[in-house]
């Protein structure tokens, strides 16, 4: 037979406890002075009064009077529930508690037989060490304070002040749930309530720190991330395959016929190259097919993005006011990653849009607490946008006006990756669009000028006369130029050492360290030919060779493997998924620079004196 599973009262605490607390259990709750803990008991009692069981708290510091008057600053009048006899709070000793609990027909049978008392909250049990007998240990107290409860057949809700920030060894072993209150100095001036379920005995639940805030309403938790849920594709997710428009002239085209619908895209690049343009063309489109739009600034105030988008051609106030686009500015001080998962989930079932806008999204930087929270709670975000089958565009800003950069960790949990530039060409600053990735299409890979005026966004022709404009150093390109290499490698020196064997030669070397950036690079400097290394961090070379050779625009480049690996097996595999030689370290200077005049004469039909 399974436990029923008691709701706790505190909206996200539930979604933490993957349903609630089992019926008849045990659970302490423990935190600094200040952190909360009564005001959650007290949600716990009132939950249970709302389905129908009458609720007891004990406590053996303040009067009633003082509960009565804490409780009406959150709209609670236990002062008219107890004249209702849905409620009973009363004041005694531990002393004669601890008597009561274990007396048959004491006070705790009377309640439970003429009130139907099912939840007690006790505040606090510091209490019981004033009754402690000297050679009874804690945990033995506890225990028999635990089960006396049980033996009445109610849910109990015991409350501890801690002075540190050491776990109770008794709270860990004798009750059934253990929950834990604490404050976090975030940023050195702000301090937040965490909340985290360190035990929960019978039961699956969340685990990791939660952020909560103290309301008008009482405790709101924000859960920092949702159950792993495993979805199964069904017919009904064909609607995936349909396209919506972008909203910029040509960039539809550039997509391979636009977004698909419920996708997460992510538009980056530094300030300046009309990131937040792109955003306003997107929802201003959707507008234009009567659809519902969201807009969460997490910088700019509404009335600016509305100017904004005045200058662009983009009249968005009447869809305002007709409830159509809803403009929210959420500052990123005091806000914790909790709870803007939290505010997402609810504006998302309240509005039912269709497109949405985060802008930028940087901001998980400044409130998660790390940085694995902040892909955590990206990984997070992802999930319920796409449950919501909302359509999202996510701004990130680079820091980087020009010369090198680096994309966003995100960018693998995204269909899409828009990179943005600035061109310096012939001293003018130009704007500059690329697709880095568009997942499940044929995209345009080329680079395209991006133009912004008065009437609005749209896609200009290719950067086809230039080179190196995403490294700062934008130059006219030559059919006479050198062959450009790339050599992917983590070990420094032996990067020295491959540029020193063609320090002689006539060809333009690049070279990164990892192979995520490696795929990067190959996109954005379309090098010649790449020497890799197959030993790399974060993408092995074997798979970085097998993606380049998969992508139609990638495929031609020749790669020539590098590794200290001289296996037969090895040799093989590299040549069987696509690379066109394979070098074991260590080798002769002079060999590698051999074989790759050879392969480019052959492959690319250039020639090097």
């Amino acid at each position: 037979m399974t436990t029923r599973k008691l709701k706790t009262g505190v909206p996200g605490l539930d979604e933490i406890l993957l349903g609630g607390i089992l019926e008849g259990e045990s659970v302490l709750v423990e935190g600094l002075p200040g952190t909360g803990k009564t005001t959650l008991g007290l949600h716990f009692i009132l939950q249970g009064v709302a389905e129908g069981e009458a609720g007891l708290i004990i406590t053996f510091e303040e009067f009633p009077a003082q509960y009565y008057r804490d409780a009406l600053n959150f709209g609670w009048d236990l002062k008219q529930l107890e004249q209702d006899k849905k409620l009973k709070l009363i004041m005694t000793s531990p002393r004669v508690l601890s008597q009561e609990l274990e007396r048959p027909g004491g006070l705790m049978d009377q309640l439970t037989h003429e009130l139907g008392i099912r939840r007690v909250l006790v505040d606090s049990i510091n209490f019981l060490y004033r009754v402690k007998e000297q050679h009874v240990q804690d945990r033995d107290l506890i225990n028999r304070f635990i089960n006396g409860f049980k033996r009445q057949g109610v849910t109990s809700f015991l409350i501890k002040d801690i002075e540190g920030e050491d776990i109770s060894p008794w709270g860990m072993y004798s009750v059934d749930c253990y929950i834990r209150l604490a404050f976090d100095l975030v940023r050195d001036y702000q301090r937040r309530r965490l909340i985290e379920v360190f035990k929960a005995r019978g039961q699956r639940h969340l685990h990791g720190q939660h952020p909560f805030e103290i309301t008008e309403e009482g405790v709101e938790v924000y859960p920092a991330a949702l159950p792993n849920q495993i979805s199964i594709a069904t017919a009904s997710d064909v609607s995936a395959l349909e396209r919506i428009g972008s909203g910029v002239q040509g960039l539809d085209g550039m997509l391979g016929g636009g977004f698909f619908k419920g996708q997460s895209v992510l538009v980056t690049g530094p300030s300046g190259t009309g990131k937040t343009n792109l955003a306003l063309s997107f929802l201003a489109e959707g507008l234009k097919n009567n659809e519902t739009v969201l807009y969460f600034s997490m910088e700019e105030m509404g009335n600016n993005l509305l100017r904004h988008a005045r200058s662009l051609g983009m009249l968005l106030d009447t869809a305002v006011r007709e409830e159509r686009l809803t403009l929210l500015n959420i500052p990123s001080a005091g806000l914790s990653e909790g709870e803007f998962l939290h505010l997402l989930r609810k504006k998302l079932n309240e509005l039912r849009p269709s497109r949405l806008v985060i802008d930028p999204i940087n901001f998980l930087n400044t409130v998660a607490a790390s940085s694995e929270m902040v892909h955590l709670t990206f990984q997070t975000m992802i999930r319920i946008l796409r449950e919501a089958k909302v359509t999202t565009i996510c701004t990130s800003e680079i820091s980087e006006v020009v010369g090198d950069f680096k994309l966003t960790d995100y960018n693998y949990l995204v269909d899409t990756v828009i990179l943005l530039r600035l061109a310096e060409i012939e001293t003018t600053l130009r704007k500059a669009v690329m697709i880095i990735k568009q997942r499940g299409s044929e995209h345009d890979r080329n680079l395209r000028e991006l133009l912004i005026d008065s009437n609005g966004v749209r896609i200009g022709e290719p950067f086809s006369s230039y080179e190196g404009i995403f490294t700062g150093q934008t130059r006219r390109r030559s059919d006479g130029d050198p062959a450009k290499i790339l050599v992917v490698d983590d070990d420094l020196q032996m990067i020295e050492l491959i540029k020193a064997s063609f320090r002689d030669e006539r060809f333009t070397l690049l070279s990164c360290a990892d192979g995520e950036t490696a795929l990067q690079l190959t996109i954005t400097e379309a090098p010649d030919l790449i020497i890799l290394d197959l030993m790399l961090p974060k993408i092995n070379g074997f798979e970085v060779c097998q993606r380049l050779k998969a992508d139609k625009s990638t495929a031609d480049i020749p790669v020539i493997l590098l590794s200290a690996k001289g296996e037969t097996e090895s040799k093989v595999h590299g040549i069987k998924i696509g690379a066109d030689d394979y070098i074991t370290k260590p080798f002769s200077p002079q060999e590698l620079v051999a074989r790759v005049k050879m392969i480019l004469r052959r492959v690319c039909g250039k020639r090097q004196n």
